[in-house]
């Protein structure tokens, strides 16, 4: 019997950039793999490359440099034409959308994950997905929480849609809550929404009250240049020897074992990882009561706390688990009691079952996600405005004007005028 062959459509920067949505995907390519089935991880980016850490067995494609440079709709119905596929997994809804499927694949299963916090995702007309949604006889649509059936459009809410949180390996490490190191982590991407701004505001409250207490920030900066505009901050409110910028790393665990609580002041997230990661250690964490997925994931009291939007509130949840040992140690059984619920064999048993059943035709053996009543969340307007303010400080005019795109070592540059595109080819010597 003929191997199941499953095509995982991904973001496309899986070759190049460190966050949860990449770890996710690559997490399930290599399962999958495992489990027996021929997979295949698409992307379509200009960096040509293989992500790291994905198993050799699975066939990374990126359709940009397979097919030189066409349009990512074309590309991928010309790959499937050649594979014929008999599952179609996109990690985001305009992947689904973007990909324009043809026809002939209304009956192939498919599954629909939203990785984030779903209304972001229609907040503009979804007219376009609506009509895609109609047309697909066979499709799943996946959220984190059951929280988030809540916050999507009637014609998904109404189909088929499962909850599937994110799995996190389980640690056999626990912190050494005896050891105090007067150290806080944050550990994620770094960008406009991630709240770090408003973490180092907060913490210039009570940072001269303990000048032996620092908070090391890890996580890629996203632009590259928003990172320099953090530590102008740092510098100008002279916390330059108690916060700092460490980069990446590519060992999360053993880092965090060296730290006693956890910051993650988000205001917009999907399933954070950095944040369970950080439990899964034993480590108490401190986030925004209004953050999505955060506001899941941390219990207010119990393996952390949950702060208003305020310097004063956000500081003095900080304050208390640098003041209290003891507070710390009964937050930190806690927090490895909720990251135990998010164990990677117990979901990836999950996404297997979903995945036997949608090939074996099978769907209505599939457990639906309830209604429940979603928790106050930041106003969707509040997370549109940080995006638009980072689109118009970091994306130059030029970068419109001028763009250089590498597909198969060829050159071209666009140059766009009145609208109107203009390529150039480099002539080969």
């Amino acid at each position: 019997m003929s191997q199941k062959k499953i095509f995982i459509v991904s973001l496309s920067e899986i070759t190049h950039v460190v966050g949860g949505a990449i770890t996710i995907t690559i997490n399930m390519c290599n399962f999958l793999v495992k489990a027996g089935y021929e997979v295949y991880c698409i992307c379509s980016d200009n960096i040509d490359g293989r992500p790291q850490q994905i198993d050799e067995k699975v066939n990374f494609i990126n359709l940009a440099y397979r097919y030189n440079g066409q349009p990512f709709s074309k590309a991928i119905n010309q790959l499937a034409e050649e594979v014929k596929p008999d599952l179609f997994i996109f990690f985001f809804s305009f992947l689904y959308e973007n990909a324009q499927l043809s026809a002939g694949y209304i009956n192939t299963p498919k599954v629909i994950m939203f990785h984030s916090r779903p209304d972001f995702y229609f907040q503009n007309n979804c007219d376009k997905l609506k009509k895609l949604y109609s047309c697909d006889k066979n499709i799943i649509s996946q959220i984190l929480f059951d929280s988030y059936k809540s916050l999507l459009p009637d014609f998904i809410r109404n189909r088929n849609v499962i909850t599937i949180p994110n799995g996190v390996k389980t640690i056999d490490k626990t912190i050494n809550t005896d050891i105090e190191h007067k150290k806080i982590i944050y550990l994620s991407r770094i960008n406009c929404w991630k709240g770090l701004e408003f973490l180092i505001n907060s913490f210039k409250l009570i940072a001269q009250k303990y000048p032996d207490w620092s908070i090391d920030i890890y996580g890629q900066s996203q632009p590259e240049e928003y990172v320099n505009e953090l530590k102008c901050l740092v510098k100008k409110l002279k916390l330059e020897k108690q916060i700092n910028f460490q980069g990446i790393t590519r060992n999360p665990i053993e880092t965090m074992m060296n730290y006693d609580f956890c910051v993650f002041p988000s205001y917009f997230e999907g399933f954070p990882m950095g944040l369970i990661e950080s439990l899964s250690v034993g480590l108490p964490c401190i986030g925004l009561e209004e953050c999505s997925g955060v506001n899941e994931i941390i219990s207010d009291g119990e393996n952390g706390f949950l702060a208003q939007e305020d310097y004063a509130d956000f500081s003095q949840k900080i304050e208390a688990l640098i003041k209290d040992k003891e507070l710390r140690e009964k937050m930190s059984q806690k927090a490895k009691q909720t990251a135990d619920k998010y164990d990677k064999k117990q979901i990836d048993e999950k996404w297997l079952s979903v995945i036997k059943n949608l090939l074996n035709n099978e769907a209505i053996s599939i457990e639906q996600t309830p209604d429940v009543k979603g928790k106050k969340l930041f106003p969707l307007a509040k997370i549109q405005q940080m995006y638009k303010q980072q689109h118009k400080k970091y994306i130059k005019p030029w970068d419109y004007i001028f763009s250089i795109k590498n597909s198969q070592n060829k050159k071209r540059k666009i140059i766009t005028v009145l609208g109107l595109q203009i390529k150039f080819k480099r002539k080969r010597k």
